[in-house]
């Protein structure tokens, strides 16, 4: 797993701004219009041979509201801009993507993927997978892991959007081992 670090949130007169922690190589997956919320993995930070996971603040609820491609793997410094944030309410939502993070599509409640890599429904083959058709998940709970770089990173379910806080899974709409991209269906929930 790779280490962590906390961006930092500019909120002056303007625009709110998520300014990066440290020196390094910026990559994401996050696009305009998806959801960004506390704790929330939006990007990687390479700096001198090791990768850092990087999150939301603790305070944030917003929406992206830059073009993804003004930063992503760029060289960036200790307070350089990484993205520009509206508030979830009132951003839009691009129509070739749909919901952003999470929410209702036309065939249902769905929790889709916070950035792009490979998604596993459990650890390894020899373990039981996170979740399964019909279990009860809630605020928090693992649903599987995404691989960006030989780097693994746990998908928490989060009922952010509508999703309900507690809920039952559906159906898995990426299979094990497939390839996603940022807001792509994960698993699809109803109300439990």
């Amino acid at each position: 797993m790779s280490d962590r670090l906390t961006c930092i949130l500019e909120a002056g007169n303007g625009p709110r701004r998520l300014l990066s922690p440290e020196v390094g190589l910026f990559m994401t997956s996050l696009v305009r219009g998806m959801s960004v919320i506390p704790g929330q993995q939006v990007g990687y930070l390479v700096a001198l041979g090791r990768t850092f996971a990087l999150l939301a603040p603790e305070d944030l609820a917003s929406v992206v509201a830059s073009d993804p491609s003004v930063r992503d793997r760029t060289p960036v410094g200790v307070g350089d801009r990484l993205f520009e944030l509206a508030p979830a309410a009132s951003a839009p939502v691009p129509s070739s993507l749909g919901m952003p993070a999470a929410g209702r599509d036309e065939d249902g409640l769905v929790l889709r993927s916070p950035q792009a890599g490979r998604f596993y429904h459990r650890a390894s083959p020899a373990e039981a997978p996170f979740v399964t058709v019909g279990a009860v998940i809630e605020e928090g709970r693992s649903i599987g892991l995404i691989e960006v770089m030989k780097t693994f990173s746990h998908v928490p379910y989060r009922s952010a959007g509508r999703l309900p806080s507690r809920a039952r899974v559906v159906r898995f709409l990426a299979g094990d081992g497939a390839d996603v991209k940022p807001g792509d269906g994960l698993i699809e929930v109803e109300p439990a």
